[in-house]
């Protein structure tokens, strides 16, 4: 099976950005362990003021924040993930907009394979196909980084939506599977 990064477009210019967002949304509170302790936290948050603020379908960063619409498809692959909504306010134009947080199971399906640099971080990405072949979406666990994998199945429908900054680069697997298949690539 064919596995993707699901990540933002970086070519999309004056994207939104919430203010603040990492501070009250800690990286280690995003774990299933923790999902209910985001109950009792404020998930509203200002945006930067800007000209024109674009809301995007994928927000990467500082966390990734899913559209309603891009949600409802995630929802229909992995009925169970769990979601928290978030809103982004624009107070200079009196507006929310909805968007959700979505908290993926961490997969140890890291490959052998993968190359890292002198940092820690990740130079080439491989995974285990046999290990993540369970999952829709997931997190790979043991990273530095926040990869967020889809299979080919939730990429092929994202692709036919018409959601706007979403990318998906392919992620090169290892494993039994792939000794019998071979290991092709496609570009989207």
């Amino acid at each position: 099976m064919n596995y993707f990064i699901l990540t933002q477009d970086e070519r999309i210019p004056d994207v939104v950005e919430p203010i603040g967002i990492s501070q009250v949304l800690k990286r280690e509170m995003l774990t299933m362990e923790r999902v209910d302790e985001l109950e009792n936290l404020d998930r509203q948050f200002p945006i930067l003021e800007k000209g024109t603020s674009d809301y995007i379908d994928f927000i990467e960063k500082p966390i990734s924040l899913l559209s309603n619409p891009l949600k409802q498809l995630i929802e229909k692959y992995a009925p169970r993930m769990p979601l928290k909504s978030v809103v982004l306010m624009d107070s200079k134009k009196r507006s929310q907009v909805l968007y959700w947080l979505m908290i993926p199971p961490p997969v140890a399906c890291l490959s052998e394979q993968t190359e890292f640099h002198p940092d820690g971080t990740v130079k080439k990405l491989v995974i285990e196909e046999e290990l993540a072949a369970p999952y829709t979406v997931f997190k790979v666990e043991g990273l530095r980084e926040d990869y967020l994998i889809v299979n080919v199945t939730l990429a092929e429908s994202l692709l036919r939506r018409a959601f706007r900054g979403v990318r998906l680069v392919k992620v090169q697997t290892a494993g039994r599977w792939n000794e019998v298949q071979g290991n092709h690539s496609f570009n989207y």
